[in-house]
């Protein structure tokens, strides 16, 4: 199963909050910001067997005007995405539909919304995507784009998330405490 990790791609270029004058040199590229980038790539490879490169992926961003705001605004990435690769997408805030989404085969790219009323941030402290692929034994089985050694074993976040490599674990409940502050958290993809 292909996992990319947006840390390897400190050297790939990606502007973005346009709308509000950019962002800071040292965070135009897909190291800092790419992590719905690499879910959408991942995404892709699992569910069509094709591949769709880290800068593919940035100049469709470009092209839907995904990269208008900050970060990646999933919804138009992921319906270009899907239009150009054969994929049914959807947007949920069910956990539960999510789940049963996850059950039938396909996958969701998460955005989790970092530190947030009291809350710490379990995959991030900032808002962040991820990719839910399926699960086992209550568990969501997580590919995390900006995953690195260390990054679950913060004081709040240890026993939380348990890594087996590449993969990170979690309860659905957990990830639900997680998404709170985002109104459309779960973006859904599966064969067209």
């Amino acid at each position: 199963m292909l996992y990319l990790n947006q840390l390897d791609y400190r050297h790939v270029h990606y502007e973005h909050n346009l709308d509000n004058g950019g962002v800071a040199p040292e965070r135009r590229n897909v190291a800092t910001s790419g992590c719905g980038l690499c879910c959408v790539c991942m995404v892709v490879a699992h569910l069509t067997g094709e591949s769709l490169s880290i800068e593919e992926c940035v100049q469709m961003a470009v092209e839907c005007g995904a990269n208008r705001k900050i970060g990646t605004r999933m919804p138009l990435l992921g319906t270009a995405a899907a239009q150009r690769f054969g994929l049914a997408y959807r947007a949920t805030d069910s956990l539960d539909e999510m789940l049963a989404h996850l059950a039938a085969g396909g996958e969701v790219i998460v955005n989790v919304g970092g530190d947030h009323d009291g809350h710490i941030g379990l995959f991030s402290h900032v808002g962040h995507y991820i990719l839910a692929v399926g699960q086992e034994n209550g568990e969501l089985r997580i590919l995390d784009p900006a995953y690195e050694e260390g990054r679950y074993e913060e004081e709040s976040r240890r026993g939380k998330v348990r890594v087996e490599y590449p993969f990170a674990f979690c309860k659905p409940e957990e990830l639900a405490a997680d998404t709170t502050n985002k109104p459309t958290p779960y973006h859904l993809f599966s064969r067209g």
